[in-house]
């Protein structure tokens, strides 16, 4: 492998990396991703799937009365991972 191969793929995965951690600390506050792409939208309230490369981030909103819509919970995992919405 040359050296200006090595270089571009170190590059690559700084910048990958830094996407990831960007939202997965977004996710971590409660708030929509900035890398990942929103793909499916439920009509539970507005809970979404954002897609981002590699990874999946599901933001679960419930619908109330009294607050109107109010995140409950942000899951960060692998595209594989399940949209499973808390029953109260």
């Amino acid at each position: 492998m040359t050296r200006k191969r090595k270089y571009i793929i170190g590059i690559l995965l700084i910048i990958w990396f830094a996407f990831l951690l960007t939202d997965f600390y977004l996710a971590k506050a409660s708030k929509s991703p900035v890398f990942a792409i929103p793909i499916v939208v439920y009509k539970d309230g507005g809970s979404t799937e954002y897609y981002g490369l590699g990874y999946k981030i599901i933001k679960y909103v419930n619908l109330t009365v009294e607050r109107g819509t109010e995140v409950t919970k942000m899951d960060f995992g692998t595209w594989f991972m399940r949209f499973s919405p808390v029953i109260n």
